[in-house]
Order: structure tokens, then C-alpha cells, then sequence
């Protein structure tokens, strides 16, 4: 069985209740125990009377839940344990560069600074918004400011529907909204 067909598989917990891993070529469950060389050919079921838990499901990739919660392996269970992480911790997660870039490289962004050249308002706004940004990627954000200074954008400046979704969908990919509304 190649590599990829291992990992197809998914992960198991071994019998001792340990952080899931693939299925090993290799085993023995006690020193002095006869050595498996047979797990890779076991079914799932058969794999699950030997003690071994699985496949288990496991966390979310790196995505958006990293923005809100922890993951923590169970050993009791044989489970991952999800746990909401506390406004400070949010707050810390927010991925500011990320938003940035990804902003720049949006069509939201050529409207703002469309909108921008036309409207002194706009300006301003815009202006704010990226000195405040600047701020927070050097980790000096001013929560508050922040989300006025979005408010105020939002409802300021004409999107399209288009143009709404790609900047949630930033907002999503960078974990803004775990601590900012588009409201």
C-alpha cells in the first residue's frame, strides 16, 4: 500500500488512546508482543476490536476556525476537544497582512479608491482606514476605530453584490470576522 492510500485512509488512535496517526507498517502493542506487519490489510472494523480508534475526524485545517477556536486531542474520549477562544485571543489571531494584501488585490479595493478620488468623504475614509491598518499589522489595533472606520466605509461607498462577497469572503480568510461585523 502506497503512501497515499495510507493517508486516504485517515488517522487512527492507537490502543493506548495517543494522538491519531496513520496506520503503521509495523507494530506491537507491548514489548515482548509478536510484531504486526498485517494492520495496513485490516479493515476499519477490524482495526477498531484491536483497540485502534478511527478513522477520526479530525480539526478543521488551518482555515477559518483557527481564528475562533482550539483543538485539543482527548485522550479519555479519543476526541478532539473544540473550544472557543477567548475576545483577547480573537483579537491576537486576526490576520491583518493577510487581509491587506488580499484587499489590494480586490476589486473592493479599486472601488474604494475609485470612490476615493471622486469624494473628499471617501477619501478621508479610505485614508483612516489604511493608516488604522497599519497600526494593526504592526499589532497596535484600535479595535474600535477599526470597526467604526469599516461601518463607515460599507455604508458610504456603493458595492456591488460581487464586491460584498469577496470582501466576506476576506473577511473570512484573514479572521476579521471573529472580531468585526461588515454591519
Amino acid at each position: 500500500m502506497d503512501i497515499f492510500e495510507i493517508e486516504k485512509r485517515g488517522m487512527f488512535s492507537p490502543p493506548n488512546g495517543n494522538h491519531p496517526q496513520m496506520i503503521p507498517d509495523i507494530w506491537r502493542e507491548n514489548p515482548g508482543d509478536e510484531v504486526r506487519t498485517d494492520l495496513l490489510d485490516l479493515t476499519d472494523e477490524e482495526l477498531n476490536a484491536l483497540g485502534w480508534k478511527g478513522p477520526i475526524q479530525m480539526p478543521p485545517t488551518p482555515g477559518t476556525s483557527y481564528y475562533t477556536h482550539n483543538y485539543e486531542w482527548n485522550k479519555e474520549t479519543r476526541e478532539f476537544d473544540a473550544t472557543e477562544v477567548d475576545e483577547f485571543e480573537k483579537i491576537i489571531r486576526v490576520d491583518y497582512k493577510r487581509f491587506w494584501d488580499s484587499l489590494l488585490d480586490s476589486s473592493v479595493y479599486q472601488t474604494i479608491k475609485s470612490e476615493a478620488k471622486l469624494s473628499l468623504e471617501a477619501n478621508v475614509l479610505a485614508t483612516e482606514f489604511i493608516a488604522l491598518l497599519s497600526d494593526a499589522k504592526q499589532g497596535n489595533a484600535n479595535i474600535t476605530k477599526i470597526q467604526e472606520s469599516l461601518t463607515e466605509i460599507v455604508t458610504s461607498i456603493s458595492f456591488t453584490a460581487e464586491e460584498l462577497a469577496k470582501l466576506q469572503q476576506i473577511f473570512m480568510e484573514s479572521g476579521m470576522f471573529a472580531v468585526y461585523s461588515l454591519q
